[in-house]
Parts: structure tokens; C-alpha cells; sequence
């Protein structure tokens, strides 16, 4: 009996260790900063970039982050996809009041991520209101389309790609075919910068644009010395899970995002946001 009452006092505390590790690793991002060199149409900005939000409490609650967030003077703020979650329910419903008071730091454009796409197309009602309420608080939602805003007196372009579900693959890479980028429609790549959700597909993303933002991997939700990011929400072992990558004439920062879904874990991998400044290449 003696064993068995320190056995199951030594699981409970275990439990509750577990327990306030996952509440820091959700609830306390980390602030990670990029510096990209882009040419000169899209140098000088200051870029704060948010994905997978997934409708987290932690964060959505949260006004100390809003204040840290606020605090970063941003030109910009981007969202790489997944602040919602695809079968969300009601949880869904905290995310517009998060994102409106993100209207009050700088303007937001808001890409797709897998989790908006498949609830249009299993809850086309769900996802219909939803955007709707965010184009109404004058975010710039981006399906396939591209805006136009005037940032530190520059030009810039904001592409936003949507995938099909297909096209988030499992288990090894799949190519992205020509035809899946056809509706996307990009007049001025030298001056645009691409929110495209899913990182795996950036050999086919860097013709496109000179910085590319993306989320999905969640920075590989086990992160291990020297490996990285261990694992994806797709079960395989990404290439691209948190940081910069530059391809060519091309750089994509990928963020770990703020926040989980399926698998509610993180292994030393905080929620983080990021800040992108851009520099005139040389």
C-alpha cells in the first residue's frame, strides 16, 4: 500500500509538471526576429508575423501578448493560415475578437491555411460568416488574390495562395503542379510577398515572390538538438520547420506558430510570433 501511495503521488506530480510545462509552451510565445534582404521595392518594412493560431485560449485571452505585440510598432502584421481550426466548433468563435484588436496595432492581411480551406468546403456556411466578419473588421483576407498597400511611402504587394487539401501531403513530399498556382495571379513578383501556408512546397514558391511567410509545421512540434524540428502534423520529418530559408533569389520565413490542434503538444517549442525587417539586398 505504501508503494502504491507513493506510485500514484509520484504520477499526479508528474502530471502536474506536464501540465505546467504545456501551459508555458502555449501561453508564453517567444519573440523570434529575422532580418531578410529583399530588393529594394520591399526593404525598409517591419513585418510582425503570426500562424496557427488555432484558436488558442491561452493567447486569444491573453493582453499581456497583445501589449507585447503592440509594442513591436509593426508596418504590417501577416497571418500565414490556421488561426482557426477546421472542426473548431465554438471554439472558433474567439478568434474574431483577437484578430480585431490586431487591426488596432497595423494593418492585417490574412492568408488560408489547410484548417480555413477544409472548413469552407465541409462547413461553407461556418466559413462564409467567419470571413465575413473579418473582412468587416477591414482585414485583407486573401484566397488566391493579391492587395495592394502603401507601407514606409512603398508600394508593396501581398500575394495570398490557396491549396487544396490535397496538396498538404503525408508521409513524402509532393510536388506542387503548375495548375495548382494558376488562379493566383501575381502582376509584380520584384515587389510582392507571399503568404503561403504550407512550407514544403517553397522550390515551387521562390519563383514567385522574394519573401515568402509560412506556418503549418509548428516547428516541428519536438524539437531536438542538432535534428531540429523532429516531427510535422503530417507525420513525417519536414524540411522547413521554423526560421529563414533562402532558395535562389528567394527567402521564406517559417514560423512555429502560436498555437497546437490534433496533437496539443510542444516539446521544448514555444508558440513564438515573429518580426521581419527587410534590408535592400546587396
Amino acid at each position: 500500500m505504501k508503494n502504491s501511495g507513493l506510485f500514484l503521488l509520484g504520477t499526479a506530480v508528474l502530471a502536474l509538471g506536464a501540465t505546467l510545462y504545456q501551459l508555458v509552451e502555449h501561453g508564453v510565445p517567444v519573440r523570434r526576429e529575422y532580418e531578410v534582404e529583399v530588393p529594394e521595392g520591399l526593404s525598409g518594412l517591419r513585418i510582425l508575423l503570426l500562424s496557427d493560431l488555432h484558436c488558442n485560449p491561452l493567447i486569444c485571452n491573453n493582453e499581456k501578448v497583445l501589449q507585447r505585440l503592440t509594442a513591436e510598432r509593426p508596418d504590417v502584421i501577416l497571418l500565414a493560415g490556421d488561426m482557426i481550426s477546421k472542426y473548431g466548433k465554438t471554439a472558433n468563435d474567439r478568434v474574431p475578437a483577437f484578430l480585431k484588436k490586431l487591426t488596432e496595432i497595423a494593418p492585417v492581411v490574412y492568408g488560408m491555411g489547410n484548417h480555413e480551406e477544409v472548413l469552407r468546403t465541409d462547413f461553407p456556411e461556418k466559413f462564409a460568416a467567419y470571413k465575413k466578419k473579418v473582412e468587416d473588421m477591414g482585414i485583407f483576407f486573401l484566397d488566391n488574390e493579391t492587395v495592394s498597400l502603401i507601407l514606409q511611402g512603398k508600394n508593396v504587394d501581398f500575394a495570398g495562395l490557396t491549396l487544396k487539401h490535397e496538396y498538404y501531403y503525408k508521409w513524402k513530399r509532393k510536388a506542387l503542379p503548375a495548375e495548382a498556382l494558376e488562379e493566383l495571379v501575381i502582376e509584380t513578383p520584384e515587389n510582392t510577398i507571399l503568404l503561403a501556408h504550407f512550407p514544403d512546397h517553397f522550390p515551387e514558391y521562390k519563383e514567385l515572390a522574394p519573401l515568402v511567410v509560412s506556418g503549418h509545421n509548428h516547428g516541428g512540434i519536438i524539437r531536438l538538438p542538432v535534428v531540429g524540428g523532429f516531427i510535422s502534423p503530417q507525420l513525417y520529418i519536414p524540411k522547413y520547420t521554423r526560421g529563414c530559408y533562402t532558395e535562389g533569389n528567394s527567402t521564406m520565413v517559417v514560423s512555429a506558430g502560436i498555437g497546437s490542434h490534433s496533437l496539443p503538444a510542444r516539446l521544448f517549442n514555444r508558440v513564438e510570433y515573429g518580426v521581419i525587417t527587410t534590408k535592400t539586398r546587396k
